[in-house]
Protein backbone atom coordinates (compact mmCIF):
# COMPACT_ATOMS: atom_id res chain seq x y z
CA UNK A 1 0.00 0.00 0.00
CA UNK A 2 1.61 3.20 -0.61
CA UNK A 3 2.95 4.90 2.47
CA UNK A 4 2.13 8.68 1.00
CA UNK A 5 -1.33 10.05 2.04
CA UNK A 6 -3.67 12.50 2.52
CA UNK A 7 -4.86 13.61 5.68
CA UNK A 8 -8.29 14.19 6.14
CA UNK A 9 -9.57 16.19 9.19
CA UNK A 10 -13.50 15.77 9.44
CA UNK A 11 -13.65 14.76 5.94
CA UNK A 12 -11.79 17.33 4.20
CA UNK A 13 -8.31 16.71 2.95
CA UNK A 14 -5.80 19.29 4.87
CA UNK A 15 -2.16 17.71 4.16
CA UNK A 16 0.04 15.04 4.01
CA UNK A 17 1.76 12.41 5.93
CA UNK A 18 3.86 9.43 4.93
CA UNK A 19 4.16 5.98 6.92
CA UNK A 20 7.66 5.49 8.49
CA UNK A 21 7.31 1.84 10.49
CA UNK A 22 5.58 -1.42 9.51
CA UNK A 23 2.64 -1.08 12.03
CA UNK A 24 1.65 2.34 10.89
CA UNK A 25 3.35 4.75 12.72
CA UNK A 26 3.48 8.31 10.65
CA UNK A 27 5.17 11.76 9.95
CA UNK A 28 3.25 14.67 9.15
CA UNK A 29 3.98 18.52 9.80
CA UNK A 30 2.69 19.90 13.55
CA UNK A 31 0.83 22.65 12.19
CA UNK A 32 -1.58 20.21 10.36
CA UNK A 33 -2.80 19.38 13.08
CA UNK A 34 -2.43 21.31 15.87
CA UNK A 35 -5.48 23.86 15.33
CA UNK A 36 -7.40 20.73 15.56
CA UNK A 37 -6.82 18.26 18.10
CA UNK A 38 -10.05 16.62 18.91
CA UNK A 39 -11.52 16.55 15.12
CA UNK A 40 -11.86 13.37 13.56
CA UNK A 41 -8.49 12.19 11.64
CA UNK A 42 -8.22 9.55 8.73
CA UNK A 43 -5.30 8.84 6.46
CA UNK A 44 -5.87 7.89 2.89
CA UNK A 45 -3.21 6.60 0.76
CA UNK A 46 -3.08 8.85 -2.30
CA UNK A 47 -2.74 5.85 -4.85
CA UNK A 48 -6.03 3.79 -3.08
CA UNK A 49 -9.07 5.67 -3.71
CA UNK A 50 -11.51 4.73 -1.58
CA UNK A 51 -9.43 3.43 1.50
CA UNK A 52 -9.69 5.67 4.54
CA UNK A 53 -7.73 4.76 7.55
CA UNK A 54 -8.52 5.84 11.22
CA UNK A 55 -5.67 7.95 12.84
CA UNK A 56 -4.57 8.40 16.54
CA UNK A 57 -2.72 11.59 17.23
CA UNK A 58 -1.61 10.93 20.15
CA UNK A 59 1.84 10.26 19.65
CA UNK A 60 4.36 12.80 20.55
CA UNK A 61 4.72 16.36 18.36
CA UNK A 62 6.63 19.46 18.64
CA UNK A 63 5.27 22.37 17.25
CA UNK A 64 8.35 24.61 17.54
CA UNK A 65 10.45 21.91 15.09
CA UNK A 66 7.06 21.21 13.18
CA UNK A 67 7.41 17.87 13.40
CA UNK A 68 4.21 15.14 14.44
CA UNK A 69 4.12 11.31 14.80
CA UNK A 70 0.50 9.89 14.12
CA UNK A 71 -0.78 6.43 14.53
CA UNK A 72 -2.44 5.10 11.21
CA UNK A 73 -4.65 1.76 12.34
CA UNK A 74 -6.40 -1.27 10.38
CA UNK A 75 -3.67 -1.86 7.92
CA UNK A 76 -0.74 -4.20 7.86
CA UNK A 77 1.14 -4.53 4.87
CA UNK A 78 2.85 -0.72 4.85
CA UNK A 79 6.73 -1.15 3.25
CA UNK A 80 7.58 1.93 5.41
CA UNK A 81 10.23 4.92 4.37
CA UNK A 82 13.15 5.08 5.59
CA UNK A 83 14.92 8.48 7.14
CA UNK A 84 18.45 9.93 6.20
CA UNK A 85 20.15 13.18 7.32
CA UNK A 86 20.39 15.72 5.27
CA UNK A 87 24.38 16.09 6.07
CA UNK A 88 24.25 13.07 3.29
CA UNK A 89 23.45 15.84 0.20
CA UNK A 90 25.60 18.02 -1.26
CA UNK A 91 24.50 21.02 -2.57
CA UNK A 92 22.55 20.71 -5.87
CA UNK A 93 21.74 16.80 -5.07
CA UNK A 94 18.47 16.14 -6.96
CA UNK A 95 14.90 15.88 -4.52
CA UNK A 96 11.50 15.12 -5.40
CA UNK A 97 8.57 15.16 -3.20
CA UNK A 98 5.47 13.82 -3.46
CA UNK A 99 1.87 14.21 -1.81
CA UNK A 100 -1.80 15.74 -1.61
CA UNK A 101 -3.05 18.97 -3.14
CA UNK A 102 -5.71 21.01 -3.25
CA UNK A 103 -6.28 21.28 -6.50
CA UNK A 104 -6.01 18.01 -7.18
CA UNK A 105 -6.15 14.25 -5.57
CA UNK A 106 -2.33 14.55 -5.70
CA UNK A 107 0.82 15.97 -7.37
CA UNK A 108 4.82 15.22 -7.79
CA UNK A 109 7.69 17.64 -8.17
CA UNK A 110 11.50 17.66 -8.11
CA UNK A 111 14.31 20.26 -7.29
CA UNK A 112 17.60 20.37 -5.89
CA UNK A 113 19.28 20.60 -2.23
CA UNK A 114 21.02 24.04 -1.48
CA UNK A 115 21.87 23.94 1.70
CA UNK A 116 20.46 25.06 5.33
CA UNK A 117 19.27 28.39 7.32
CA UNK A 118 18.28 28.78 10.60
CA UNK A 119 15.24 31.04 12.54
CA UNK A 120 15.67 31.52 16.07
CA UNK A 121 18.23 29.17 16.90
CA UNK A 122 16.63 26.20 14.75
CA UNK A 123 17.99 24.42 12.08
CA UNK A 124 15.99 23.88 8.65
CA UNK A 125 16.56 22.40 5.71
CA UNK A 126 16.48 24.44 2.47
CA UNK A 127 15.78 22.94 -0.46
CA UNK A 128 14.54 24.54 -4.32
CA UNK A 129 11.24 23.26 -5.99
CA UNK A 130 8.58 25.51 -7.58
CA UNK A 131 6.20 21.90 -6.95
CA UNK A 132 5.48 22.40 -3.84
CA UNK A 133 1.95 23.40 -3.66
CA UNK A 134 -0.84 23.73 -0.74
CA UNK A 135 -1.87 20.48 0.53
CA UNK A 136 1.89 19.41 0.61
CA UNK A 137 2.95 20.31 4.58
CA UNK A 138 4.07 17.44 5.85
CA UNK A 139 5.19 15.69 2.40
CA UNK A 140 8.32 14.00 2.61
CA UNK A 141 11.22 15.22 0.34
CA UNK A 142 13.36 12.69 -0.39
CA UNK A 143 17.17 12.45 -1.88
CA UNK A 144 16.56 11.07 -5.71
CA UNK A 145 17.85 7.88 -6.63
CA UNK A 146 17.86 6.58 -2.55
CA UNK A 147 14.19 6.18 -1.24
CA UNK A 148 15.21 7.98 1.51
CA UNK A 149 13.48 11.00 3.22
CA UNK A 150 15.84 13.76 4.17
CA UNK A 151 12.97 16.08 6.10
CA UNK A 152 9.19 17.39 5.12
CA UNK A 153 7.55 19.93 4.09
CA UNK A 154 7.04 22.80 6.91
CA UNK A 155 6.68 25.68 4.58
CA UNK A 156 7.52 27.68 1.49
CA UNK A 157 8.51 31.09 0.89
CA UNK A 158 6.83 32.87 -2.67
CA UNK A 159 8.83 36.19 -2.27
CA UNK A 160 8.67 38.30 -5.00
CA UNK A 161 12.64 37.92 -5.46
CA UNK A 162 14.90 37.02 -3.02
CA UNK A 163 14.38 33.25 -2.23
CA UNK A 164 11.90 32.34 -3.92
CA UNK A 165 10.69 28.90 -4.55
CA UNK A 166 12.70 27.50 -1.40
CA UNK A 167 10.97 25.46 0.57
CA UNK A 168 11.79 24.85 4.03
CA UNK A 169 11.70 21.30 5.38
CA UNK A 170 12.13 20.40 9.13
CA UNK A 171 14.99 17.50 9.32
CA UNK A 172 14.18 13.93 9.56
CA UNK A 173 16.61 14.01 12.56
CA UNK A 174 13.73 15.89 14.41
CA UNK A 175 11.50 13.08 13.71
CA UNK A 176 13.72 10.71 15.11
CA UNK A 177 14.06 12.89 18.48
CA UNK A 178 10.20 12.02 19.15
CA UNK A 179 11.20 8.43 18.85
CA UNK A 180 14.33 6.89 19.22
CA UNK A 181 13.35 4.06 20.36
CA UNK A 182 10.97 3.34 17.22
CA UNK A 183 13.03 5.38 14.32
CA UNK A 184 16.18 5.82 13.66
CA UNK A 185 18.54 7.26 10.43
CA UNK A 186 19.84 5.11 7.80
CA UNK A 187 22.54 6.14 5.51
CA UNK A 188 20.87 6.63 1.99
CA UNK A 189 21.35 3.67 -0.81
CA UNK A 190 22.35 4.59 -3.77
CA UNK A 191 19.00 2.45 -5.76
CA UNK A 192 19.44 3.64 -9.23
CA UNK A 193 22.72 3.84 -9.99
CA UNK A 194 24.41 0.43 -10.98
CA UNK A 195 23.85 -0.61 -14.61
CA UNK A 196 24.63 -0.57 -18.41
CA UNK A 197 23.49 2.32 -20.41
CA UNK A 198 22.60 1.25 -24.11
CA UNK A 199 22.20 3.72 -26.25
CA UNK A 200 20.92 3.30 -30.24
CA UNK A 201 20.26 5.95 -32.73
CA UNK A 202 17.65 4.18 -34.81
CA UNK A 203 16.93 5.15 -38.81
CA UNK A 204 14.72 3.91 -41.50
CA UNK A 205 14.02 1.22 -39.05
CA UNK A 206 17.61 -0.30 -38.12
CA UNK A 207 19.28 0.36 -34.67
CA UNK A 208 23.06 0.89 -34.49
CA UNK A 209 24.39 1.11 -31.32
CA UNK A 210 25.94 4.19 -30.26
CA UNK A 211 27.40 3.58 -26.75
CA UNK A 212 27.77 1.20 -24.07
CA UNK A 213 28.68 2.48 -20.36
CA UNK A 214 28.37 1.72 -16.94
CA UNK A 215 28.61 5.80 -16.41
CA UNK A 216 26.25 7.71 -16.95
CA UNK A 217 23.74 10.94 -15.33
CA UNK A 218 19.78 10.56 -16.87
CA UNK A 219 17.00 12.52 -14.50
CA UNK A 220 13.57 12.42 -15.09
CA UNK A 221 10.86 15.00 -14.01
CA UNK A 222 9.84 18.58 -15.54
CA UNK A 223 11.97 20.99 -17.61
CA UNK A 224 15.14 20.90 -17.37
CA UNK A 225 15.73 18.27 -14.87
CA UNK A 226 14.39 15.69 -17.92
CA UNK A 227 17.09 15.26 -19.21
CA UNK A 228 20.20 12.73 -20.36
CA UNK A 229 23.65 15.48 -19.56
CA UNK A 230 25.14 16.45 -22.35
CA UNK A 231 28.82 18.38 -21.43
CA UNK A 232 29.43 19.70 -24.91
CA UNK A 233 27.93 23.04 -25.84
CA UNK A 234 27.14 21.77 -29.47
CA UNK A 235 24.29 19.52 -27.91
CA UNK A 236 22.40 22.56 -27.10
CA UNK A 237 21.03 21.69 -30.26
CA UNK A 238 18.76 19.12 -28.63
CA UNK A 239 15.45 19.41 -28.02
CA UNK A 240 13.12 16.94 -27.59
CA UNK A 241 11.20 14.44 -25.50
CA UNK A 242 13.01 11.67 -23.09
CA UNK A 243 10.75 8.16 -22.23
CA UNK A 244 11.67 5.30 -20.27
CA UNK A 245 10.02 2.00 -22.51
CA UNK A 246 10.70 -1.04 -19.96
CA UNK A 247 14.77 -0.77 -19.73
CA UNK A 248 15.34 1.32 -23.29
CA UNK A 249 15.74 4.93 -22.82
CA UNK A 250 14.61 6.38 -25.76
CA UNK A 251 14.73 10.34 -27.51
CA UNK A 252 12.31 11.97 -29.41
CA UNK A 253 13.67 14.92 -31.45
CA UNK A 254 12.03 17.93 -31.72
CA UNK A 255 14.25 20.83 -32.65
CA UNK A 256 14.47 23.05 -35.51
CA UNK A 257 17.90 22.04 -36.51
CA UNK A 258 18.98 18.43 -37.23
CA UNK A 259 20.42 16.12 -34.57
CA UNK A 260 24.23 15.02 -35.23
CA UNK A 261 24.61 11.48 -34.69
CA UNK A 262 27.61 11.81 -33.45
CA UNK A 263 26.47 13.73 -30.45
CA UNK A 264 23.25 12.07 -30.15
CA UNK A 265 24.67 11.66 -26.48
CA UNK A 266 28.17 12.40 -24.28
CA UNK A 267 29.19 10.77 -21.52
CA UNK A 268 30.92 12.39 -18.78
CA UNK A 269 33.85 9.90 -17.57
CA UNK A 270 33.89 9.93 -13.17
CA UNK A 271 37.01 8.31 -12.93
CA UNK A 272 39.48 8.87 -15.88
CA UNK A 273 37.70 10.98 -18.09
CA UNK A 274 38.33 9.31 -21.64
CA UNK A 275 36.70 10.49 -24.66
CA UNK A 276 33.06 8.98 -24.56
CA UNK A 277 32.83 6.13 -27.40
CA UNK A 278 29.72 8.86 -29.09
CA UNK A 279 31.88 11.90 -29.29
CA UNK A 280 33.83 12.33 -32.69
CA UNK A 281 36.96 11.48 -33.10
CA UNK A 282 38.34 14.58 -35.50
CA UNK A 283 36.35 12.59 -38.49
CA UNK A 284 37.63 9.22 -37.29
CA UNK A 285 35.63 6.11 -39.03
CA UNK A 286 33.42 4.41 -37.03
CA UNK A 287 32.81 0.74 -37.01
CA UNK A 288 30.76 -1.78 -34.57
CA UNK A 289 32.97 -4.21 -32.49
CA UNK A 290 31.77 -6.61 -30.04
CA UNK A 291 33.92 -7.46 -26.92
CA UNK A 292 34.54 -10.56 -25.00
CA UNK A 293 35.88 -10.04 -21.43
CA UNK A 294 37.97 -13.00 -20.53
CA UNK A 295 40.14 -14.29 -17.64
CA UNK A 296 43.05 -16.51 -16.95
CA UNK A 297 42.40 -19.68 -14.77
CA UNK A 298 44.55 -21.13 -12.31
CA UNK A 299 44.85 -24.04 -15.50
CA UNK A 300 46.50 -21.57 -17.80
CA UNK A 301 43.37 -21.48 -20.55
CA UNK A 302 41.40 -18.21 -21.16
CA UNK A 303 37.98 -18.52 -19.64
CA UNK A 304 34.65 -16.66 -19.67
CA UNK A 305 33.09 -15.21 -16.88
CA UNK A 306 29.72 -16.87 -16.99
CA UNK A 307 26.70 -16.16 -14.63
CA UNK A 308 25.51 -19.72 -13.04
CA UNK A 309 21.85 -18.99 -13.13
CA UNK A 310 22.02 -18.77 -17.10
CA UNK A 311 25.13 -19.86 -18.27
CA UNK A 312 25.49 -17.11 -20.58
CA UNK A 313 28.43 -14.66 -20.21
CA UNK A 314 28.15 -12.21 -16.93
CA UNK A 315 26.12 -9.22 -17.32
CA UNK A 316 28.66 -6.38 -18.63
CA UNK A 317 31.12 -9.30 -20.29
CA UNK A 318 29.58 -8.73 -23.70
CA UNK A 319 28.46 -6.49 -25.99
CA UNK A 320 28.79 -4.65 -28.54
CA UNK A 321 29.75 -0.68 -29.08
CA UNK A 322 29.92 1.73 -32.07
CA UNK A 323 33.84 3.50 -32.04
CA UNK A 324 36.73 4.28 -34.18
CA UNK A 325 39.33 1.65 -33.71
CA UNK A 326 41.42 3.99 -31.82
CA UNK A 327 39.35 4.21 -29.11
CA UNK A 328 39.18 0.34 -28.23
CA UNK A 329 42.10 0.22 -25.69
CA UNK A 330 39.87 2.93 -23.40
CA UNK A 331 36.49 0.93 -23.54
CA UNK A 332 38.24 -2.31 -23.09
CA UNK A 333 39.79 -0.63 -19.77
CA UNK A 334 36.32 0.53 -18.66
CA UNK A 335 35.28 -3.40 -19.24
CA UNK A 336 38.37 -4.91 -17.78
CA UNK A 337 37.63 -2.25 -14.60
CA UNK A 338 33.86 -3.87 -14.35
CA UNK A 339 35.43 -6.75 -12.86
CA UNK A 340 38.39 -5.20 -11.26
CA UNK A 341 37.79 -6.98 -7.72
CA UNK A 342 39.02 -10.97 -9.26
CA UNK A 343 42.67 -11.71 -8.92
CA UNK A 344 42.86 -13.12 -12.07
CA UNK A 345 44.26 -11.40 -14.81
CA UNK A 346 42.27 -10.10 -17.43
CA UNK A 347 41.87 -9.45 -21.00
CA UNK A 348 38.83 -8.18 -23.67
CA UNK A 349 38.72 -9.91 -26.98
CA UNK A 350 37.24 -7.54 -30.05
CA UNK A 351 35.19 -9.00 -32.84
CA UNK A 352 34.22 -7.13 -36.20
CA UNK A 353 30.79 -5.87 -36.16
CA UNK A 354 27.62 -6.81 -34.12
CA UNK A 355 28.29 -10.66 -33.09
CA UNK A 356 26.43 -10.74 -29.50
CA UNK A 357 23.95 -13.09 -30.84
CA UNK A 358 26.12 -15.29 -33.04
CA UNK A 359 28.53 -17.90 -32.18
CA UNK A 360 31.57 -16.58 -31.73
CA UNK A 361 34.94 -18.29 -32.74
CA UNK A 362 39.35 -17.39 -32.67
CA UNK A 363 38.89 -16.76 -36.84
CA UNK A 364 36.67 -14.19 -35.88
CA UNK A 365 38.72 -11.91 -33.71
CA UNK A 366 40.08 -8.74 -34.66
CA UNK A 367 42.16 -8.30 -31.90
CA UNK A 368 43.13 -8.65 -28.01
CA UNK A 369 43.79 -5.85 -25.17
CA UNK A 370 45.38 -7.19 -22.12
CA UNK A 371 45.01 -5.47 -18.61
CA UNK A 372 47.28 -2.48 -18.87
CA UNK A 373 47.56 -2.40 -22.60
CA UNK A 374 47.18 0.87 -24.71
CA UNK A 375 46.57 -1.08 -28.19
CA UNK A 376 45.12 -3.02 -29.43
CA UNK A 377 47.37 -6.61 -29.80
CA UNK A 378 46.58 -8.71 -33.09
CA UNK A 379 45.39 -12.32 -31.60
CA UNK A 380 48.03 -14.63 -32.32
CA UNK A 381 50.44 -12.23 -29.55
CA UNK A 382 47.54 -12.24 -27.28
CA UNK A 383 47.65 -15.55 -25.85
CA UNK A 384 49.80 -15.67 -23.46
Amino acid sequence: MDTIGRLVRDGEPVGTAFVLTADGLAATAAHVLAPHPTAQWTFEPITAPGISLPVDCSPPSDSATDVALIQVREADDWKPMTLASHTRATPGDPVHLRGFTVSRDYDSGVGHYVGTTAQNGREWVKVSCRHAQPGMSGAPVLLTGTGSVIGIVSARLNAGNWNRDTVLLAPAERLVALAPERLGLAAPARRFTDGILRLSWLRDGTKELLLETDDFNVSFGRNAHNRVYLPDRRDSRFHGHLALIGTTLTYRHLGSHPAFRDYLITVVRKRDRRPSPAAPQDGARRSTYTYLLQILAANGAWSLILDPHTGKPADGALGAVSAPAELLPGIAQDVIDRFGGMPHRRRVVFFEGDRTQQKLTTDDVYGIVMEGDASVRPYSEGLG
